[in-house]
């Protein structure tokens, strides 16, 4: 894999991790504040996290445009500064960088403000929906223009995997550790709770736009069949879905039960969302790798 390649996967991961431990945040702090936390600890918890994730949004929207413009020119990293500006002027994704730029840097100004007011989280929301509809864009499903279903169905795709890989996540390593809190375990059950049901209604949604969108860039059974990097990357990708989905169904269907009676249960479900967020982690991972190939019905 050359520097451009390994640069222009490793950014896009970085950059959807971050969204997604930012949209997991987002919703956290609405559950934390109906299991009865005070909004100033639920912000004390995951302030530190947020700023990280913003951090790396923000450094990986610089690295996707540096690389952008080595792809779009034909060229290497060194020489790709010199047509950055031209590109960010002239392209729709030069446009697209910069906007994604601006959206996750407010996220980021946010996030660095020792502040819980209501209007703060509504900006942050509306930051972070600009961030999912202008990323889509860059991608496949934006070649034919916003007003498609091809791209309705990519916003929502990612969104929702964001949402799913976020929620799993923020909870295994910030909600349940050591730091989230006195152990109550009605509180933590009722958070569990509603972080399950939402990943569920995330679930379906990663379930039905990724169907729709495989339907639309692969196109047959053969080309599925066919040996290229971007069917390997997709099997693998529903690979490391499939496993986190069992470990999901686990949590939900037993882990859930034992943790409103037990602290050991409690572990337990935490282990597994441990264990689940590394297997998200790999099909983003695998997702990238996807971006960077061109899709067999479009050859």
């Amino acid at each position: 894999m050359d520097s451009v390649l390994s640069l222009q996967v490793g950014s896009v991961v970085a950059l959807n991790a971050a969204f997604a431990w930012l949209v997991g945040s987002w919703l956290a702090r609405r559950w934390f504040s109906a299991s009865g936390v005070p909004r100033a600890d639920a912000e004390a918890l995951l302030r530190s996290g947020d700023i990280a994730a913003a951090v790396l949004g923000v450094l990986a929207t610089g690295a996707m445009v540096w690389v952008s413009a080595a792809v779009m020119g034909g060229v290497g990293l060194q020489e790709a500064k010199d047509v950055v500006w031209q590109m960010l002027t002239m392209t729709s994704i030069g446009r697209a960088g910069y906007i994604s730029f601006f959206a996750i840097s407010l996220v980021l100004v946010f996030r660095l403000l020792h502040s819980t007011a209501k209007w703060r989280e509504l900006t942050v929301l509306a930051a972070l929906g600009l961030f999912a509809f202008v990323r889509a864009s860059m991608g496949h499903a934006g070649e034919n223009g916003f007003w498609t279903l091809p791209f309705a169905v990519e916003v929502i795709h990612l969104t929702a995997m964001g949402a799913w890989t976020g929620l799993v996540a923020v909870s295994a390593w910030k909600a349940m550790g050591s730091g989230a809190g006195q152990p109550d375990l009605n509180r933590i059950a009722h958070y569990l709770e509603s972080m399950s049901a939402a990943a569920m209604v995330a679930v379906v949604a990663v379930f039905v736009t990724g169907l729709l969108n495989a339907w639309n860039r692969v196109g047959t059974v053969d080309n599925l069949l066919a040996s290229s990097l971007y069917t390997t990357a997709l099997l693998v990708k529903l690979c490391f879905v499939s496993v986190a989905l069992v470990l999901g169904g686990y949590n939900k269907v037993f882990g859930l039960a034992r943790a409103r009676h037990s602290t050991p249960g409690l572990r337990t479900v935490r282990l597994v969302l441990i264990v689940e967020s590394v297997v998200l982690l790999a099909a983003l991972i695998a997702a990238a790798v996807l971006t960077s190939q061109q899709p067999p019905a479009a050859m």
